[in-house]
């Protein structure tokens, strides 16, 4: 699902989807997604990305940011705010890249 539509900024976008439910604030560490507290993790195999929202810097369009919301297999629901473009970290990007082929999401 291509939800790159405007959502205004990244803050509103965020309280949007926790007021859905999307709660947990997930970090990718090496080969792995892990929860804010880093005591679960979850393989790509484990997670969709069920939205997503670009957002370009106020001062720089290159300044790209990326905010997903994300679904483990056992039912955790959190967010990913991720460098987009330039900035982007390469194994972040291969780790989402590796769950957008898993689940033949079309994000970009």
């Amino acid at each position: 699902m291509d939800t790159s539509t405007k959502m205004g900024t990244l803050s509103e976008a965020m309280n949007e989807l926790k007021n859905k439910g999307y709660r947990e604030e997930f970090k990718i560490s090496g080969n792995s997604l892990k929860t804010g507290d880093g005591e679960q993790s979850f393989s790509p195999k484990q997670i969709k990305i069920n939205e997503h929202y670009r957002f370009e810097g106020e001062s720089d369009p290159a300044d790209m940011t990326v905010l997903y919301a994300v679904e483990t297999d056992s039912g955790i629901k959190g967010l990913l705010v991720d460098a987009y473009g330039v900035y982007s970290d390469p194994e972040d990007a291969k780790f989402m890249q590796k769950i957008r082929e898993l689940h033949k999401t079309n994000i970009y």
